[in-house]
């Protein structure tokens, strides 16, 4: 059961400072990637020369995304690392017995909220960098910068208030989860940009509607939030070289000819990679790690930072590593398959037309080869918006149900046959001999997928619930 609002969330930290500074970010597409981004850059920067020669300490760094993929607590790190299971066991462990003791009745999410929201504040962590889970500004990890509980007296002073968020960003947003957040995609803004708070920086996908924009800034004027793009005068983009600049950060990409080490990279890495930087270097520079006026750089000052703000764009493209996005993966050792298959959770229609770009301009070219999808997705998405971006006539769609979700009841996958009825309606239609329903039984729609495909290219996509499913396999099977 879903039931979004602060209170609960509220009562299980009524006691807990948080005194970390957090990276807030929310969206309907990207999120996840940009935590990821942010992390790297914030990794990259602890192993920089430019840190080492400013004699500034390491920023340990905590990060908290949803959902998990193999097992509950691999979605907190600390520094880059999953948080080890004892240790989340034994914070979790008190956060729900003072959810029962207390009578709470806290959900699955705002329990396991509360347990990363304990650790980051028991690790000392210096940047928190956490995905909203759902809309935002009921969220509950928007529980970030909101002020302490009252003593036993009623009094409230200085002491307990939250620090607020060092940033806030908001990626691609489309329609999703429209029975909580609402129906158009400026009804769906407004909740997304509920996590702005007073006088905090803001960073953007500018790629998004202008309708999506305007209640973006709408928000950010309500509550006095400085925007932050990369042409503000605080960035560094203009110390960047022209080809890394349009490789990563630019609205347009360069023509091939001036950036051919970077042409790969597509526009809506461009666009989470810009929102990253803009967060990550804002972020430094509250933290007095970089500086705030470049204007007043001495030629060789300007070359450090230019070096450092290269590292952070090509680390973030070249180590940020993605679970079940875009991911080659041998899965030779649960079926009989030699050739990597692709395994992406694009769970909506915004994510699969990114997802059917890739797969068009890597696996069907040259030679128009016919896709094999073992597609599952969450009963609470249209099918139907995912599959008729996908599908082409000739594929073969093999139909499964991911199993439970640890933690989180209420999500249940759509019925295999549900999805043979939405691919069934698609124009043109697929059907005949190119569908099966293998019901609850992933591994054995890999293995049907993978006899049915041989070599040819094999896409397993639809849900991060089952990209969790077919990497737990992959565990288990050692």
């Amino acid at each position: 059961m879903i039931e979004l609002g602060l209170q609960r969330i509220s009562r299980l930290l009524a006691r807990t400072p948080l005194p970390w500074r957090a990276i807030h970010v929310a969206g309907t597409n990207g999120k996840g990637s940009v935590c990821a981004y942010v992390s790297t850059m914030l990794d990259t920067y602890n192993k920089s020369n430019y840190r080492e020669e400013h004699g500034a300490a390491i920023l340990k760094h905590g990060r908290y995304t949803s959902p998990h993929f193999i097992d509950r607590w691999d979605c907190i790190t600390i520094d880059q690392r999953t948080f080890p299971f004892q240790l989340f066991e034994h914070v979790e462990k008190r956060v729900v017995e003072r959810n029962v003791e207390e009578g709470i009745q806290a959900s699955e999410f705002e329990l396991l909220t509360a347990t990363a929201f304990e650790i980051f504040t028991q690790e000392r962590v210096d940047i928190g960098v956490v995905e909203v889970g759902m809309g935002g500004r009921l969220d509950a990890t928007n529980v970030i910068g909101q002020p302490l509980a009252p003593s036993a007296s009623g009094d409230i002073d200085s002491s307990t208030f939250r620090p607020a968020p060092l940033v806030c960003a908001i990626t691609k947003i489309g329609l999703d989860h429209q029975m909580f957040l609402g129906n158009t995609l400026p009804e769906i803004a407004r909740e997304k940009a509920g996590i702005l708070k007073r006088g905090v920086p803001v960073t953007y996908d500018t790629s998004n509607p202008q309708d999506i924009i305007s209640e973006i800034l709408d928000k950010a004027g309500q509550s006095r939030s400085p925007v932050l793009t990369t042409s503000d005068d605080t960035m560094p983009t203009r110390l960047l070289k022209p080809t890394l600049y349009h490789a990563f950060l630019g609205e347009g990409a360069a023509p091939k000819s001036e950036c051919r080490e970077w042409e790969e990279v597509s526009a809506h890495t461009r666009n989470n990679v810009t929102v990253a930087f803009c967060a990550s270097w804002s972020a430094l520079q509250q933290l007095d790690r970089v500086p705030k006026d470049l204007t007043c750089l001495s030629p060789a000052e300007q070359r450090g930072v230019a070096s450092l703000v290269d590292s952070l764009l090509t680390q973030a493209v070249n180590a940020t590593e993605f679970p079940g996005r875009l991911q080659m993966l041998n899965i030779e050792r649960i079926a009989a398959r030699n050739s990597d298959i692709l395994l992406d959770g694009a769970h909506n229609a915004q994510s699969a037309a990114v997802l059917a770009h890739t797969v068009e301009s890597r696996l069907r070219r040259p030679n128009s080869q016919n896709v094999t999808w073992v597609i599952a997705t969450s009963d609470t998405k249209d099918p139907g918006g995912i599959l008729e971006h996908l599908i082409k006539d000739g594929d073969s769609m093999f139909a499964v149900e991911f199993g439970p979700v640890a933690g989180m009841p209420w999500v249940k996958a759509t019925s295999a046959g549900k999805l043979l009825d939405a691919v069934h309606q698609l124009n043109p239609p697929v059907g005949g001999g190119n569908v099966h329903d293998c019901g609850s039984d992933v591994l054995e729609a890999l293995r049907a997928a993978s006899h049915s495909a041989g070599e040819g290219p094999l896409v397993v996509a639809g849900s991060l619930y089952l990209v969790g499913d077919v990497l737990r396999l992959l565990r288990d099977s050692k």
